[in-house]
């Protein structure tokens, strides 16, 4: 007797059938968000699902699920497949599946996995509804860069930022600028890099993310065209390779000298250039400001404490002496080259 079990996904009612699938009976999804850009490279004849097959076996840990599935016994939650049999969700189990089978063909356990149908009257926006619910908002989900594909996929079929914004509790300048993201590495990452399938480059979506945000970086856009294609470049070549790099980004551009070096020498040597020529750059100076920052927005409240306080005021007074010594220090030191310089120009004059 078939299983039947019925999903409410956003509002539609889905009749959902149990069956067991043969592994090498099903075919992957070539637009899998974790190879859909790589699928995209091959041309249509080559988006085969022995592709998809190397792909995944090549960029995930197949290796480990496999065993995992030949300790534990096979699959244990479903995957999700079309009314024709072509996975939905579970690509990766399936991959793992067929290899588990292929080295204990005799193993009862591995034979076939189990898995939920979808009707074929089923809407392609429900369909992705449902990887979404999946993907996005559980603890099974994708890793960022393939949660970005998604919602790029559900605003594709036909649906507003601020819908799917809703649904998973985000804004829709958070969806806006995920997507973007995406975007940016697709058009402006992937095609530069040496092996574009390579899964450590989806791990540096947050990076591209971060320069989206970022709204300091977008107003230098706006006078630097280049400026994507150059951060691409950048993180390419490992001159920005961190989150905090990308955040500490427009004091670089901020100075031409500072990007000039970014570019020829590297993210350190930038960096160095600003702390010589920029004080708010040096430690010292950078805890001078924070501290005559913080005094400037003192309350009342901190004013009475200091007046009640002995110790408070003393160190208050203690400070302001130390302020007024370095002072008094910097312009005893110019009066002393200034007189040197006049006692040059004397000699030079006789």
């Amino acid at each position: 007797m078939a299983i039947l079990y019925t999903r409410n996904i956003q509002g539609h009612r889905v009749k959902l059938e149990l069956i067991e699938v043969d592994p090498n009976e099903v075919t992957l999804d070539p637009t899998n968000p974790r190879i859909g850009f790589s699928m995209k490279q091959l041309g249509p004849d080559e988006q085969s699902d022995p592709a998809c097959t190397l792909l995944l076996t090549s960029q995930e840990d197949t290796e480990e699920l496999k065993r995992s599935m030949i300790l534990s016994g096979g699959v244990q939650e479903p995957i999700y497949v079309r009314h024709d049999l072509q996975v939905a969700e579970g690509n990766r189990r399936v991959v793992a599946m067929r290899a588990a089978k292929e080295e204990h063909p005799d193993d009862p356990d591995l034979q076939t996995m189990p898995a939920w149908r979808i009707p074929e009257d089923t809407p392609e926006d429900v369909i992705q509804d449902l990887l979404s619910e999946i993907h996005l908002g559980s603890v099974r989900g994708w890793a960022p860069y393939e949660k970005a594909l998604q919602m790029r996929a559900l605003v594709k079929s036909g649906l507003i930022e601020a819908e799917i914004a809703e649904r998973y509790r985000m804004t829709a300048s958070e969806v806006r600028a995920q997507i973007e993201a995406a975007n940016l590495m697709d058009r402006m990452y992937f095609p530069i890099t040496k092996d574009p399938t390579d899964a450590e480059h989806r791990s540096k979506f947050s990076y591209f993310l971060e320069f989206i945000k970022n709204g300091r970086i977008q107003s230098h856009c706006e006078v630097m065209p280049d400026l994507p294609q150059k951060f691409a470049r950048w993180v390419r070549d490992g001159q920005v390779s961190t989150g905090m790099r990308v955040r500490k980004l427009p004091k670089i551009l901020d100075t031409e000298e500072a990007t000039r070096l970014l570019e020829v020498e590297g993210f350190d040597a930038a960096e160095e250039y600003l702390a010589t020529h920029n004080p708010r750059e040096q430690e010292l100076y950078l805890l001078l400001e924070k501290a005559r920052t913080r005094l400037h927005d003192m309350s009342v409240s901190e004013l009475v404490e200091v007046q009640s306080s002995p110790e408070r005021l003393a160190i208050l007074q203690d400070l302001q002496s130390e302020v007024e010594n370095v002072l008094a220090n910097v312009r005893r030191v110019k009066g002393a080259g200034t007189v040197r310089r006049k006692e040059r120009r004397a000699s030079l004059a006789r």
